[in-house]
């Protein structure tokens, strides 16, 4: 474990509809500090460089004229069904997101306390090779991708389009320090994260 004057950096994480969001909120009032890397990858679209390179990659110049909000439907549209914009996106978003996760950890480590950092694409990205520890969160496939559905409002066949793009959750789950399971009751999942949270503030004091 990290000397406690030190900033710990943990990574919770899991395919699409697993429960990371969730389980990050439960400790939220517990931890220094929680980052969504959905949240980073927003704000980059708001950025009007951004914009631009986005608008070259997918000849769309009108992309220049709306907004973040506008810019995610449509991109959401074009990538469903289209690997290769989907590739052509990430190019744009992922080098980006990848260089804010190394600055973040390099000024969170000189900062005392537990920061969380919460995402799907964490493993996909890399970004837990930047982490103390990495926690993954599982539950059945059938049932991520029917909560995607219903809080996405989208078909399943959809929804499963997001587990298609994503490192299998067994590959996670060998990456993990540990394993959450929410297959159950949302008492049951939060008792675990508490749990593993508490263990960690109770080495780092040691």
């Amino acid at each position: 474990m990290k000397d406690s004057i030190t900033g710990f950096l943990i990574g919770i994480t899991g395919n699409s509809g697993c429960g990371q969001t969730t389980a990050a909120k439960c400790i939220s009032k517990e931890c220094s500090g929680i980052c969504s890397l959905d949240q980073i990858g927003h704000r980059l679209l708001n950025r009007q460089y951004v914009i631009s390179e986005l608008s070259d990659a997918f000849s769309r110049p009108d992309f220049n004229h709306l907004d973040g909000e506008s810019i995610r439907v449509e991109l959401r549209k074009i990538v469903l069904n289209d690997t290769n914009a989907y590739a052509r996106l990430n190019s744009v978003l992922h080098p980006r997101m990848i260089m804010w996760a190394v600055r973040s950890a390099r000024i969170l480590r000189k900062l005392k306390g537990i920061w969380v950092l919460e995402g799907a694409l964490i493993c996909e990205l890399g970004i837990h090779e930047l982490l103390d520890y990495l926690i993954v969160v599982q539950d059945s496939e059938y049932r991520c991708i029917s909560r995607v559905a219903a809080r996405d409002n989208i078909s399943f066949k959809d929804a499963a389009k997001r587990w298609e793009v994503q490192l299998p959750i067994e590959n996670k789950l060998t990456m993990a320090d540990e394993v959450v399971n929410n297959s159950g009751e949302l008492d049951g999942m939060k008792q675990q994260i508490l749990t593993i949270f508490q263990r960690i503030k109770k080495n780092m004091l040691n």
